[in-house]
């Protein structure tokens, strides 16, 4: 085409025409892919505030909650982290709840808590643990590391979160108190991992969240178990791996053991106790290969940025529509580590 033009000059001239022409589209290609994310970020963020008045509940799923202003109002501020530390979450209490707020341990007792002083240990547990590391045998058992968590408990420090978590050890809570079987962490595992952070477990099977007049409850083998949240914080940091931990306003049996200093949980989590014995296991579970979340692609590259775009989409638009594919499953872990057996050891 160029070369039958009669004009040398007019051939350059079309020449680097075309050139630049190139270069201008691929500079608005580029720019609107940078752009992209943005967009659909600003896209999901709206669809998700829309949403605003949903909970999360402890299986991952979304609910309603029908419960009253000021609850409503505490877990509101507590999901969207605007608490962040544990004397103004203590403060909160207090208000919210008035006088059960003035028995939690107030901003004081957290400024006099020195981080070297150790919390007294007042009950110690155990957990029985079967690790599953491969799936490629024909009896799981034969790729399977059995082993014993011993945990020692703060109830000085946390009484309300220890009673909580003994009574999951013992089974004997609400109207199973009597015969002691009802929901405990024998029927429960390890599911997730935030690397060097923590890993979370503790949710028992059977025991769900129910609409029960009115207020979401929970149920085991058919019959309510009347757990209320635990609203208590103290001043004990997350400032060495071991330590054993449960989300504040949290309910249900859900707990974590962190993998290092996790300064991010103070202040949303409470120090329930500490790891004894055991630790051999943690270091086990901490190599389990798990969700990561992440794409393959070059960190940062389009391919990259176009992955993220869409994952956010995905998991927004099935949230509005309460697809239970919406859950994020960052940080699950793709081995079993189940919780076989637990009890209460003499200190």
């Amino acid at each position: 085409h160029h070369h039958h033009h009669p004009h040398p000059y007019t051939h350059t001239h079309t020449h680097t025409y075309t050139h630049a022409h190139a270069h201008t589209s691929m500079r608005t290609v580029f720019v609107w892919l940078l752009a992209y994310p943005t967009a659909c970020g600003a896209i999901g963020k709206a669809m998700t505030s829309a949403y605003e008045a949903n909970f999360r509940t402890a299986d991952g799923k979304l609910f309603y909650s029908p419960i009253s202003p000021s609850a409503h109002q505490a877990q509101h501020l507590c999901r969207r982290s605007v608490i962040d530390s544990s004397a103004r979450l203590a403060a909160l209490i207090a208000t919210v709840y008035g006088d059960i707020g003035s028995k939690v341990t107030g901003a004081t007792a957290i400024a006099e808590m020195s981080p070297t002083q150790m919390p007294a240990v007042t009950a110690r547990c155990f957990l029985d643990l079967r690790i599953i590391q491969r799936f490629d045998v024909e009896v799981l058992e034969d790729a399977a590391v059995r082993g014993r968590m011993v945990f020692g408990l703060f109830g000085v420090d946390a009484p309300a979160g220890v009673s909580r978590y003994m009574d999951f050890i013992t089974g004997k809570i609400g109207q199973f108190r009597e015969i002691g079987d009802g929901p405990s962490y024998r029927s429960s595992s390890f599911e997730q991992l935030q690397p060097g952070v923590i890993v979370e477990g503790g949710r028992i099977t059977g025991l769900d969240q129910t609409q029960f007049a009115g207020t979401l409850e929970y149920e085991y083998r058919s019959r309510l178990v009347p757990l209320r949240p635990v609203l208590e914080v103290n001043g004990i940091r997350h400032e060495r791996r071991g330590l054993l931990t449960r989300k504040t306003f949290n309910a249900g049996p859900e707990f974590a053991v962190t993998l290092g200093p996790a300064p991010s949980l103070d202040g949303m989590w409470e120090v329930i106790g500490q790891l004894e014995e055991g630790g051999e296991l943690l270091d086990l579970i901490e190599t389990l290969p798990y969700i990561t979340g992440r794409s393959l692609e070059e960190p940062g590259s389009v391919a990259d940025q176009v992955f993220k775009v869409q994952r956010s989409l995905f998991t927004s638009v099935s949230k509005s529509i309460g697809d239970t594919r919406a859950k994020d499953r960052t940080g699950q872990l793709l081995r079993r580590v189940e919780i076989t057996n637990c009890g209460v050891l003499t200190l």
